[in-house]
């Protein structure tokens, strides 16, 4: 789908680039199939981020899940913003939102991120939102991720 049709779809204006970082074809493809294997599972998979920009509804991004909670209560999250667009809190609100709702649903224990460990404003973030880094590991496609977790506190 062309992003013309898509923000057509979403009422919202076209942002200048499209896509946002990890939001290329391959990464729709993964949520389609992933959609099509398990359609219960939509609420937990991905979102477009429409945003205001200057009293216009643009759309600005993606973000949402890898999936519905494991069998521990893990559900982990991501998020992408489009560089114009950033430091605006966008990325910040899209984060609260998604734990706010995955913690709402009580099989929810923990919340996930990763993020590329050169992404220093993208741990930052994660960190500002109650994330702690819990470790790192190695990606063959995108190098060192640092991982982070947010438990659900009482």
């Amino acid at each position: 789908m062309s992003v013309e049709r898509l923000c057509a779809e979403l009422g919202a204006a076209a942002p200048a680039s499209w896509p946002p970082l990890y939001n290329d074809e391959g990464t729709r493809t993964w949520f389609l199939q992933k959609l099509e294997a398990e359609p219960a599972a939509a609420g937990w998979l991905g979102y477009y981020v429409v945003a205001d920009i200057e009293g216009v509804p643009t759309l600005v991004g993606a973000g949402g899940y890898k999936g519905p909670p494991n069998g521990d209560g893990i559900v982990e999250i991501g998020y992408s913003i489009i560089d114009a667009y950033h430091r605006r809190g966008i990325a910040t609100a899209v984060v609260n939102e998604l734990v706010a709702r995955a913690f709402a649903d009580a099989r929810v224990k923990r919340v996930t991120a990763e993020t590329p460990a050169t992404f220093t404003a993208s741990r930052g973030l994660l960190e500002k939102c109650g994330f702690t880094l819990i470790g790192a590991r190695a990606d063959p496609d995108d190098g060192e991720l640092a991982l982070y977790v947010r438990t659900l506190t009482p």
